[in-house]
């Protein structure tokens, strides 16, 4: 599964019409891995980003674990649980676009390393867990699955 497609001065020069949902690198379908999944604009394009965000949230989408019962290539990578939180990767500390209410916070910390959090704007301190977990970027697809509660 690729990542949804870059806007560019190149699509926006474009009749509107010819791009509407998932040609436009909307998430349209209920079942795709992308539901629940965000990202900053990180590196190249944001000069404070840490790590090319959206290259990483790609990997982890591709790599997240599948219930035995999900056939493969099904993109249901959220394993059967509408309530978990959505993820949001972020390239620096501001968090640019981060979701409100609960969600996995995974944060780079460096250009290829990554802080998870479950964050709350709810709670007075923004977090609803003590712990936060260092990962590696090759190991973002199980950690965020832990984090959201679908491993």
């Amino acid at each position: 599964m690729s990542a949804p497609r870059a806007f560019t001065a190149e699509r926006a020069r474009r009749p509107r019409h010819r791009e509407s949902g998932p040609n436009a690198g909307l998430v349209t379908d209920p079942g795709s891995p992308w539901v629940g999944v965000g990202a900053c604009t990180g590196r190249p394009g944001c000069a404070k980003s840490l790590a090319d965000v959206r290259a990483h949230a790609a990997r982890a989408v591709a790599g997240a674990p599948r219930s035995p019962d999900t056939p493969q290539g099904s993109g249901d990578a959220r394993q059967d649980s509408p309530d978990a939180p959505p993820v949001y990767f972020s390239g620096c500390e501001r968090r640019c676009g981060h979701p409100g209410g609960r969600w996995v916070d995974a944060l780079a910390i460096s250009g290829t390393d990554y802080r998870l959090t479950v964050r709350d704007a709810r709670e007075p301190d923004g977090v609803t867990d003590a712990g936060a977990t260092d990962v590696a970027a090759e190991q973002l697809a199980d950690a965020v699955a832990t984090a959201r509660g679908t491993a």
